[in-house]
């Protein structure tokens, strides 16, 4: 436990703070001993040898897309095969993918709030753009 004169200036500004600290302690300790006893093992961490790419990722791109994007439609679908083929095939930029995604789940979010909208939305005519730029056909 912490004790007041350990760390004066908090204490008398922030007393919660003293305390939260050690419920957070003592639970992270009686989970430990909990699991130790019973036998049974906590989850293993992902190792580095787990099944990954290149670039260490563990989700394929069309889970991550499909997902991500909340793609329901038949349409959706198929536009995320094709942009999974042209990524393989190499003429479409990962990164340029992943920024676009990771842009479309942003403005989702914080567009309108009385009728939202799923991310592929906004992911695929600005994917549709910005590979046009670089001279991909969509």
């Amino acid at each position: 436990m912490l004790l007041p004169q350990f760390v004066p200036g908090i204490s008398r500004r922030r007393p919660g703070i003293i305390f939260g600290a050690c419920v957070t302690g003592a639970l992270v300790g009686v989970g430990a001993l909990a699991a130790s006893l019973s036998g049974q093992q906590p989850p293993a961490p992902i190792k580095a040898d787990a099944p990954s790419d290149a670039q260490g990722r563990q989700v394929k791109l069309k889970e991550q897309l499909r997902v991500g994007l909340k793609a329901r439609t038949k349409a959706d679908l198929a536009f995320i095969d094709l942009v999974v083929q042209r990524v393989d095939q190499g003429k479409l930029p990962r990164k340029m993918v992943d920024g676009t995604f990771l842009w479309a789940r942003n403005r989702s979010r914080i567009r309108s709030t009385t009728h939202p909208l799923r991310p592929m939305v906004y992911f695929q005519p600005a994917l549709v753009l910005r590979a046009k730029a670089i001279g991909v056909k969509l």
